[in-house]
Formats: structure tokens, sequence, C-alpha cells
């Protein structure tokens, strides 16, 4: 037997979006760190592969953020759903 009830969702989808924000959060402290050390630290070649490198993952980087993102938005929506649907049958046990 499962046993769903809307706090589970909610944690899920906050759970989610926690996740969203620290990964986000991570990406940009990131992508600063590579500029960093790409305009400082490291020069020339190494900098330039480096620097490629990194953008060349950038579609993989925002395809994560998408996923977080639509993930959250269909608990958020399933959240929805289910307390519309845990009301109706209330009301319709009345």
């Amino acid at each position: 037997m499962i046993h769903v009830d809307e706090a589970a969702l909610n944690s899920l989808k906050n759970a989610l979006s926690t996740a969203g924000e620290r990964y986000k959060s991570n990406l940009a402290r990131l992508t600063n760190l590579i500029n960093e050390i790409t305009k400082g630290d490291i020069q020339g070649d190494p900098a330039n592969d480096l620097l490629a490198k990194f953008q060349a993952k950038q579609d993989i980087f925002n395809s994560i953020t998408r996923t977080i993102e639509d993930a959250e938005e269909y608990a958020g929506v399933q959240t929805t759903k289910f307390g519309t649907l845990i009301s109706d049958l209330q009301s319709g046990m009345k």
C-alpha cells in the first residue's frame, strides 16, 4: 500500500526547490571561479582550454537547471491537484 499526503508532496516540492537553488548558487560560484582563474592565475592556452571546456558544458548545466525547475513545477501542480481531489472527495462524503 502506498500512502501519499499533501504534506509529503509539499515536502518533495520544497526539497526540489532547495536543490535547485543550491545548484544555481554552486554553478554561479563555479562560473565566477573559472572566470577569475582564467583571467588571472592561468594565462594563455591553458586558460583558453579551461574556459572552452567549461563553456562547452553550458548546455548540460542549463539542461540540469531546467530539469530541476520542471520537476519542482510538476511537484507543485501535482500537490495542488491532489489537494483539490481530497477536498472534492471530502465534500462528496458529507
